[in-house]
């Protein structure tokens, strides 16, 4: 016979907190395979523990796996729904990403050449107000935007923006 132990409740939370502290580490040195690790054995411990599975999901979309990403934010959206309310648009934010972008489902390819057709006119159509990433196509290039360094005073001054002109019309 087994006797409970009073203890368990504080060990898992306790070793939930040091796998998730390991995991952010991991994927603040940009080890995503390491980190995503680290967050299921935190998720081990504390299944429905509302801040490993935000980080297993920004761990998923740094290592561009954004099936897995909206899998582990459904769940945390069922696991604390205030919570995900409050906060998982700034968690994702800090990282470069738009939950309502994430989270939207993906459209299937066309699979007729008129439907095709039909899609292609649909996106001349489009304006700046459709566009969640502004120019952007998607999300991955959204994110590459932002991590760019911003142009310096210097750089502006200095550019042949003449040749640029003439390089991107092809004269």
């Amino acid at each position: 016979m087994r006797f409970p132990n009073p203890l368990r409740p504080v060990t898992s939370r306790l070793s939930a907190a040091l796998w998730s502290w390991c995991g952010r580490r991991r994927l603040q040195r940009g080890d995503h395979r390491g980190a995503i690790r680290a967050f299921h054995r935190a998720l081990e411990r504390r299944p429905q523990g509302f801040p490993a599975l935000m980080s297993v999901a920004q761990a998923h979309l740094q290592a561009r796996e954004f099936e897995e990403a909206r899998r582990f934010l459904a769940q945390a959206r069922e696991a604390d729904p205030t919570r995900y309310d409050l906060r998982a648009a700034a968690i994702l934010a800090r990282c470069g990403y738009d939950l309502d972008g994430i989270c939207r489902p993906q459209i299937p390819a066309p699979r007729t050449a008129a439907v095709a057709q039909a899609t292609r006119a649909a996106r001349r159509d489009v304006t700046a107000a459709n566009l969640p990433y502004g120019d952007c196509q998607d999300v991955d290039e959204y994110a590459r935007f932002r991590a760019m360094p911003p142009i310096t005073p210097a750089e502006i001054e200095h550019t042949d923006w003449d040749s640029i002109i003439s390089d991107l019309l092809d004269e």
